[in-house]
């Protein structure tokens, strides 16, 4: 994880927001992310593209486990926790996976386009850091997505170094 990253989570500011929530692997339970994710930042008065981004991230990591990783079973769970300060927004979520292995996303061929395939490259070209963490004994994953809302320029994304 990039230095930088690490010490603004490490520390946060006593009044930052923080919050863990258990869902069902249920596409159902994506309106309810998006509305927690907008109350969580709700004191920041982020602008609304930034807002969007976050929520679309988010949306589009929890989709992938309820798709990919639970096959639409709602019997299943996983683990959201959120992290606010003024400087960052930080989601991490939870899930199991025993097959998954991020080195094998493939990037998508953006000169041939088709549905689906995008989540992934949309994840890591809105947010400014996300990592995988994997541990192919228990097939349990975490996914951390961090967001600078101290930075007034750059597009987001993550940097190449």
């Amino acid at each position: 994880m990039e230095k930088r990253i690490k010490q603004m989570l490490d520390n946060l500011p006593a009044n930052s927001t923080h919050l863990k929530m258990q869902v069902q692997g249920s596409s159902e339970t994506l309106s309810l992310i998006r509305r927690v994710i907008a109350a969580s930042v709700q004191h920041l008065k982020l602008d609304n593209a930034i807002l969007n981004d976050i929520k679309l991230a988010t949306t589009e990591a929890c989709t992938n486990v309820i798709k990919h990783a639970y096959k639409f079973d709602d019997s299943m769970a996983f683990e959201l926790e959120i992290k606010t300060s003024q400087r960052v927004f930080a989601v991490e979520v939870f899930y199991e996976d025993p097959g998954f292995s991020p080195e094998n996303i493939p990037v998508p061929d953006l000169n041939e386009i088709k549905e689906g395939g995008l989540g992934v490259f949309i994840i890591r070209n809105i947010m400014d850091h996300v990592d995988y963490q994997t541990d192919q004994q228990t097939g349990k994953v975490k996914l951390l997505m961090v967001k600078i809302l101290d930075q007034l320029t750059g597009d987001g994304g993550q940097s190449e170094d």
